[in-house]
């Protein structure tokens, strides 16, 4: 078993020196982090054995070079490059990732900007990725995607391989009201593209929660305990923080460089890490800073803030004017405050090495770490990590998925500047006692769950998911081989009887169910499939006899209404009830449902003879997924003391007799006569029962992948039409 990393960059930039290639290992997170996790893969305890790692080397590579680029790359770092123009880059990266997905994700919609090419080359270098992988995926490779460069290439692989697929986001989701802002192709394609995973990872809680409540809205797509159905797999959205590798941090030895805490009189160092960035929130931890100087007079010349900032995206226009602004405001303090022994704040726009970083960590009294909105922060992870003596102060804003993880720390909201000179004098002067304790209880949390826990936890749970993804399809999908002997049967068989379900079967679910009469295709399919020697037809449905009459009486078919409560005999004209029937208790269920519909804006109430429906497929799908439960909650506490019972379909909920259901209806059909050939195709919850009750020679069918009841299933309603025309044409 191998795992195939998928990522924008590989982890290694190739670039051209005197003519020769040259690769230097890449400085981003993602890297660093997921090192430690590669190394520990093909020990005794690990299943996977090897992985490769798949993405953009960072240059514009000539054509005639790539054998050459690919080789090295392959054998110096497991590494497959995926070779992209510096002119499609420019479009996707500089574009659309980072003037559209970049600032809306980051709840900053003022720097976003939607071009319509962006968006077609972001397209375009997800089906290049795609079509590159489909050259390296073998039939065991594990798949994992990662981050918004690529958040379209699950769907697309997953209409090529049936490989495990995961995708993991290391930024924030932003909230449905956020990501609608998005064009609308482009955020239902991106939707629709993470769901082709087998799992979708995210930080925290809020944005496993923000994906699924778009999921809902914008997809129509309900998740059962974070699991949502799709019509070939299923897949898990979930919560997985990002650790780090504490040992390394903790342990590493950083000389030549000090590290050691300030001596007694010596300036106490605040220290700020982070990249170029208006999501960082650098210009208000200056203003934070500014405001502490002017409030507490007291500490000047006995602090200073180390400003470390990383040049990032210097092509950007909005990333200059903060690099600009930034310049000046540090000039503006110093000039201010500073004086010929004391330099406020020393600034230093460079990225250090990582032995000087961790150096830099352990001699700093004070971490200020003040993003707007950040995915998840590991720098916080790094310096509580890196203190050895447990000495020192994190203040860290609410809006970083860290926080979740590190609320020992002070915990701020980074848009209050006075907050944040508030916290810099409460750090400066907690007690070392209480800096020891609750920095030893964050290590200890760090250390349990570091990045090798995270990723393992991570790729665990996508083998699980897709193992019941497979299973479903693999044990149970009626593939061409089950299908032929079934047709095969059919032929044989000397009686036969087909069960059939007409919603979400014969025709495929409707927003508006008084539209879906059946077309004029399928009554043919229906006539001439009757018309065969030997062969009865039922059609179960839970719509009143009335409406099946209008749309399917002229012809020889069984039909029942209202779940079994009607039937009608093929041939014969009159309906009659399956069993004497009371209708009472509509008498107590109307006004509760009447009530519902008031709070439910439209939602409606549909009563027949012996059933009552509540349609709520035009009303909100957020809202009535929040009150379906509250209705079927109250519908069940009053159904169990009278003769009725609830059932569930696509978007309605309904109310008949009890004793009355489709395993019963099937028992009546079944006893009228021996069959040696039962087919019985259903499509919702109510049907289970209906599979239940089949004789063990019986082929029953569901349609959807999904757990079932019956011996076999099809991705989606299409195929059941397939399989009965097969029934029909051979």
């Amino acid at each position: 078993m191998r795992l195939l990393i998928v990522s924008n960059r590989l982890p290694v930039v190739v670039s051209t020196t005197n003519g020769k290639f040259t690769m230097e290992k890449s400085a981003g997170g993602l890297v660093s982090g997921l090192s430690d996790f590669l190394s520990s893969l093909g020990n005794k305890d690990s299943d996977i054995k090897d992985y490769i790692w798949m993405g953009w080397p960072g240059t514009n590579i000539e054509k005639e070079d790539e054998d050459l680029v690919r080789e090295k790359v392959q054998k110096e770092y497991k590494a497959s490059p995926v070779f992209l123009s510096k002119k499609l880059m420019d479009k996707v990266y500089l574009g659309f990732c980072n003037k559209t997905i970049w600032p809306l994700f980051h709840y900053f919609p003022n720097y976003a900007h939607f071009n319509l090419e962006f968006w077609r080359e972001y397209k375009r270098m997800n089906e290049i990725f795609r079509d590159e992988l489909l050259g390296e995926i073998r039939e065991d490779d594990i798949i994992w995607v990662h981050d918004y460069h690529l958040m379209l290439l699950p769907a697309l692989l997953r209409e090529k391989v049936s490989n495990p697929i995961g995708f993991f986001l290391h930024i924030p989701f932003p909230s449905y009201e956020m990501f609608r802002m998005l064009h609308k192709e482009s955020r239902t394609k991106i939707l629709e593209g993470l769901l082709g995973a087998d799992l979708v990872g995210f930080h925290t809680h809020d944005y496993t929660q923000h994906f699924l409540r778009c999921a809902l809205r914008i997809l129509g797509k309900e998740n059962h305990m974070g699991k949502i159905s799709m019509p070939d797999h299923l897949v898990e959205i979930d919560t997985f923080p990002m650790g780090i590798d504490f040992n390394k941090f903790h342990t590493m030895d950083v000389s030549p460089y000090p590290s050691s805490k300030p001596g007694k009189g010596k300036p106490k160092i605040v220290l700020s890490v982070d990249r170029l960035d208006y999501s960082k929130g650098i210009i208000n931890r200056l203003k934070g800073f500014e405001l502490f100087l002017k409030k507490h007079p007291e500490w000047h010349g006995k602090v200073c803030l180390n400003m470390i900032v990383v040049p990032s995206r210097t092509a950007v226009g909005a990333y200059r004017k903060i690099k600009s602004r930034l310049d000046e405001f540090v000039g503006q303090i110093n000039g201010s405050f500073g004086s010929m022994s004391w330099i406020p704040v020393i600034y230093q726009y460079t990225s250090l090495p990582h032995k000087e970083l961790i150096a830099q960590y352990r001699r700093s009294d004070v971490a200020l770490l003040t993003p707007l909105r950040d995915g998840m922060n590991l720098v916080a992870k790094e310096y509580i990590a890196s203190l050895t003596d447990q000495r020192g102060v994190l203040i860290l804003s609410e809006f970083t998925g860290a926080a979740k993880e590190l609320s020992e720390s002070v915990v701020i909201n980074p848009n209050s500047v006075d907050e944040i000179a508030a916290s810099i004098a409460e750090a400066l002067t907690i007690p070392v006692k209480d800096q020891v304790r609750g920095n030893k209880i964050m290590q200890k949390r760090l250390k349990r769950y570091d990045v090798t826990k995270w990723a393992t936890d991570f790729v665990t749970s996508l083998l699980n998911i897709s193992s019941i993804s497979r299973d479903t399809v693999s044990t149970k999908l009626l593939n061409k081989s089950l299908t032929g002997k079934l047709v095969k049967q059919f032929h044989d068989a000397k009686s036969r009887i087909i069960i059939v379900n007409y919603d979400g079967t014969l025709v495929p679910y409707s927003k508006y169910p008084a539209s879906a009469e059946p077309p004029d295709a399928l009554l043919g399919l229906l006539q001439t499939l009757d018309a065969r020697a030997r062969t009865d037809i039922v059609i179960i449905s839970g719509r009143g006899k009335d409406e099946l009459e209008e749309w399917l009486g002229d012809l020889p078919v069984n039909l029942t209404a209202e779940h079994g409560s009607w039937i009608r005999e093929a041939g014969k004209k009159e309906w009659r009830l399956l069993k004497p029937l009371s209708s009472e208790w509509k008498q107590e269920v109307i006004p509760i449902l009447d009530m519902y519909t008031d709070r439910l804006p439209g939602s409606y109430v549909q009563e027949r003879e012996y059933s009552v429906a509540w349609h709520y497929h035009r009303a909100d799908i957020e809202q009535a997924s929040q009150l379906v439960k509250e209705v079927n909650d109250h519908l069940l506490s009053i159904t169990t003391n009278i003769s009725a019972h609830v059932l569930h379909g696509s978007k309605v909920i309904e109310v008949s007799n009890s004793g009355i259901n489709k395993g019963e209806l099937a028992m009546h059909w079944l006893s009228r006569k021996e069959y040696d050939f039962i087919l019985a195709i259903g499509a919702g919850w109510s049907d289970e029962l209906l599979f239940q009750t089949m004789p063990p020679h019986a082929w029953s069918v569901k349609v959807g992948l999904s757990q079932t009841a019956a011996n076999h299933v099809v991705e989606d309603q299409t195929d059941a039409i397939e399989l009965l025309n097969k029934l029909r044409d051979h």
